[in-house]
């Protein structure tokens, strides 16, 4: 607006201003409330959808834990179906794939580790998968690529457990060098207090003495 000189002009000046621009104003406020209650109800949403999530993954950690099997697989299709996109689906394709495993389904294990490899967002999760699949084509014979699928993963703090795997699957190639190799390098990254110290040096011991010549080294 203007400088106006008399309050009579600023009076009728502000008259004039509402009555040009009252819908405006007051559509923008309809628009900004229904924005808030949206977004309020949009985040309700989101919070009754993460439970209702997490409860179903309870019930099937239930249905594992008493042996109901068939049942928590019902659960985990559910997870896998409708709630993909949340954290519980990885969790979920974890426990089917060792359903699955148990029930002599490798296939279907495999398939189930590869989703929760390729969808979670949690580092545990992508390990735990990947380690499971290594370990999987393990018992199929398929020492290369298990090796291979181990082969350039940044590991972090999971370096004792690859680097343990890597040693049985060297074994089981009938390389006893590489095996010593590997779980050397898990000896040295694993913490003084970490459980699987005995059985690493144990896995060690039973490799006995380094070949004469070898120069193998951490």
């Amino acid at each position: 607006m203007d400088i106006y000189t008399t309050e009579e002009q600023q009076v009728a000046a502000i008259k004039k201003w509402w009555h040009e621009n009252k819908w405006s104003l007051m559509g923008g406020v309809v628009i900004g409330v229904g924005a808030l209650w949206g977004g309020r109800a949009w985040l309700d949403n989101q919070q009754s959808y993460s439970e209702a999530a997490s409860a179903v993954y309870q019930v099937m950690l239930e249905d594992v834990t008493q042996g109901k099997n068939d049942e928590a697989a019902i659960q985990g299709a559910l997870l896998l179906g409708q709630f993909s996109d949340t954290a519980y689906s990885s969790l979920a394709a974890l426990m089917m794939a060792k359903i699955k495993q148990e029930a002599g389904d490798g296939a279907a294990a495999s398939a189930h580790l590869r989703w929760a490899l390729d969808n979670t967002k949690n580092d545990a999760v992508r390990h735990e998968a990947r380690l499971r699949l290594s370990r999987l084509m393990v018992a199929e014979g398929k020492y290369d690529d298990a090796l291979s699928f181990l082969t350039g993963v940044e590991v972090g703090v999971y370096e004792p457990t690859y680097e343990q795997l890597k040693g049985d699957i060297y074994i089981a190639m009938g390389q006893p060098e590489s095996a010593r190799t590997a779980f050397m390098r898990a000896l040295a990254s694993a913490p003084p207090e970490e459980r699987g110290r005995e059985l690493l040096q144990m896995k060690l011991d039973n490799l006995g003495q380094p070949a004469s010549g070898d120069t193998s080294s951490l």
